[in-house]
């Protein structure tokens, strides 16, 4: 669940990410939310960004056995769409230690690592075949400045799959960020589209699908 800002119907932990800036922190809010996440999103509002984008990895990574990073992976909703569609080697990355218990649970995982994407040195760099990233982006979340993080752990022309709010994706301007990303050789970015992510309220989100530049190592 990303950090998207105005709050019309939504309620509870969600209404609180919502009203977030990008000096605030959300991981004690998904700490308390573990337990109710998957209720609260998926039953409460219809949520079904985790589906669009495993459905857009199925068809950018051919390689149903190639390795996958999921980066904010929360409990697990992603993997186990990644899963539903014949992948198997699948990591988690969530900076909540609780989201991660309900992720390990579902055995939907290869490994699972506990921190942000934007620790230094977190993730060898190339190390996987694509990364997906959903609902991390946003005030307490990430900001658009740091796209690259989501580049540096794919290898050279792998894919780079991302499901974003379409609030601060309109009001941080991150189509610019793509680009500057492009121009600076990182990825080169094969789709952008706007859909709308929660079936129960009028919620716009956009999914963006990179390739990843650089040399044999993964390094723009």
């Amino acid at each position: 669940m990303n950090g998207d800002n105005g709050g019309g119907s939504l309620h509870g932990f969600v209404r609180k990410l919502t009203a977030m800036t990008a000096e605030d922190d959300a991981h004690e809010v998904y700490e308390a939310w573990a337990p109710s996440y998957e209720s609260d999103l998926v039953d409460g509002y219809g949520y079904a960004a985790h589906r669009i984008a495993a459905v857009a990895m199925a068809a950018a990574l051919t390689d149903r056995a190639g390795s996958i990073l999921d980066i904010g992976c929360g409990t697990g909703l992603v993997a186990e769409e990644l899963a539903a569609l014949g992948f198997t080697t699948v990591d988690g990355l969530d900076a909540s230690p609780r989201m991660l218990d309900r992720a390990r649970a579902k055995g939907v995982y290869r490994d699972l690592i506990h921190g942000d994407i934007r620790q230094p040195d977190l993730i060898v760099p190339g190390r996987y075949d694509a990364v997906i990233a959903v609902g991390v982006f946003g005030g307490g979340h990430v900001e658009p400045e740091d796209l690259d993080c989501f580049a540096r752990p794919v290898r050279a022309g792998g894919m780079i799959v991302l499901y974003a709010n379409g609030i601060p994706w309109v009001a941080d301007d991150y189509p610019s960020h793509l680009r500057r990303l492009e121009e600076d050789g990182i990825w080169t970015v094969e789709r952008t589209e706007e859909s709308n992510y929660m079936d129960r309220i009028d919620r716009p989100g956009w999914l963006v699908v990179a390739r990843r530049a650089g040399g044999a190592d993964g390094r723009g």
